[in-house]
């Protein structure tokens, strides 16, 4: 009986804090690099806090991984979010970074993030943004529930300018 329940409680959706899915995020089940190389973080979707109180470094709480992403300079790029505990949404940051110090905001979600169960959104990439390896990078501090910060980021290259500026406001870091 008890290998039974097991087996159930496993086949189970799992109610999580929220993720980043599209581009796949660095240690994520959504990035076929991490599970082929049989190292998913099955505490990807908990916030900078981390679980149990741990605190993740930041910025992105995980190492630098294997490019999952081509995105192109001036053209659209489709981002979306996976779990079940949206907090009434709140206020996302989608943000780009070449050195994983200073992350650029190049799109804000003030307070309507995952508002009425929205997952799917769309930023264009900066035309000015530089090409090379850079994080793609989604940060959200929850509009309700404990005060808490989630980032999560994808490892990506960018086709851009080759004397390219990427200039703007830093994101914001709060409740950590």
């Amino acid at each position: 009986i008890v290998q039974a329940f097991a087996s159930f409680l496993l086949a189970m959706p799992v109610a999580s804090h929220m993720l980043m899915q599209t581009p796949p995020a660095r240690w994520s089940r959504f990035n076929q690099d991490y599970v082929k190389a049989g190292k998913v973080d099955v505490d990807l979707h908990a916030p900078m806090s981390g679980p149990s109180g741990m605190r993740l470094p930041f910025p992105c709480g995980r190492a630098k991984g294997p490019i999952g992403q081509t995105l192109t300079a001036g053209q659209p790029v489709k981002w979306s979010l996976a779990g079940g505990a949206t907090h009434n949404g709140g206020h996302c940051e989608i943000s780009l970074s070449y050195d994983d110090k200073t992350f650029v905001s190049i799109q804000t979600i003030l307070g309507n993030c995952m508002k009425n169960g929205q997952l799917d959104y769309e930023v264009t990439i900066p035309a000015n943004a530089p090409s090379g390896p850079a994080t793609f990078a989604w940060t959200w501090v929850n509009w309700s529930g404990n005060r808490e910060y989630y980032m999560n980021c994808a490892d990506v290259m960018i086709e851009g300018s080759p004397n390219g500026v990427l200039t703007g406001p830093k994101i914001v870091e709060a409740n950590m």
